[in-house]
């Protein structure tokens, strides 16, 4: 019984690949809506007529332009939805006084939750338009949103 488990488990295995291994335009997928990347082209899995198959590739864009160290303009999508991530990351590598002007400029609330050794308290609160940054050596080496 156990020989045969074990076999069943092996054999099972082997049918099992990587989505992105044969993943190409109109090949089958399994889940409606399911996206996968590769190679830099991005899939969505979409239903034609009764099948489920692999849309035509989309190039994905390079995450940002923005470079860490160097304050980004202002974008009115610092106020809706709220500051993205990418953009809360251009404070790293900034000096404590830069990154509060930068922050100030842009209109976002920052606050400093760390500063080398000392932890300082924080809110409870989810802002959209605050970032909370950590200082070690006088450098942004972390930012958080809310």
């Amino acid at each position: 019984m156990r020989k045969v488990l074990v076999l069943l488990i092996a054999v099972s295995l082997f049918g099992v690949a990587p989505v992105h291994a044969a993943v190409k335009t109109g090949a089958k997928c399994t889940k409606h809506k399911a996206t996968t990347t590769t190679k830099g082209m991005k899939y969505t899995c979409i239903k034609s007529g009764s099948k489920l198959v692999w849309s035509k590739a989309v190039t994905v864009k390079p995450p940002s332009d923005l470079n860490p160290g160097v304050c980004p303009t202002m974008a009115a999508a610092d106020k809706d939805p709220g500051i993205s991530q990418v953009r809360a990351n251009t404070l790293i590598g900034m000096k404590e006084a830069q990154a509060e002007e930068c922050a100030a400029s842009l209109k976002w609330q920052i606050h400093v939750e760390q500063r080398d050794e000392e932890l300082f308290f924080l809110t409870k609160d989810y802002r959209v338009d605050r970032v909370s940054i950590t200082v070690m050596q006088g450098l942004v080496t972390k930012v958080d949103i809310g």
